[in-house]
């Protein structure tokens, strides 16, 4: 049943990052919804390997496609949240190192987000 996820996870990040290498538009929010689905996985899946795997998807597509990201910033750090508070050390230091690196890189990038 793992492998079935990790297939789900890995075909959304796939088509997350295809829309992410688009842009977006100004006043459209469709990247917060392609990325919703990363943030009710972390929130509903009892997998450690699941929740790592989601949490390296969005470190992912935040180093190679942060300046394309306009409206989804607000899923990412909301699954970098849900990750802080995560049982598994790995999956929490991953989410704070890569909170970290946004803010040395892209904060400039982040500031018209919200």
């Amino acid at each position: 049943l793992e492998e079935v996820a990790v297939s789900a996870v890995d075909s959304l990040r796939q088509l997350s990052m295809k829309f992410l290498e688009k842009g977006e538009l100004p006043n459209f929010r469709f990247q917060k919804d392609f990325l919703r689905p990363f943030e009710h996985i972390m929130k509903e899946n009892g997998s450690n390997a699941i929740r790592d795997l989601v949490v390296r998807c969005i470190a992912q597509m935040v180093n190679s496609q942060a300046k394309n990201i306009k409206s989804g910033w607000n899923n990412i750090f909301s699954v970098f949240h849900i990750a802080a508070a995560d049982s598994d050390q790995a999956i929490v230091e991953l989410a704070f190192q890569t909170t970290a690196s946004i803010f040395d890189l892209y904060f400039s990038v982040i500031g018209d987000s919200f």
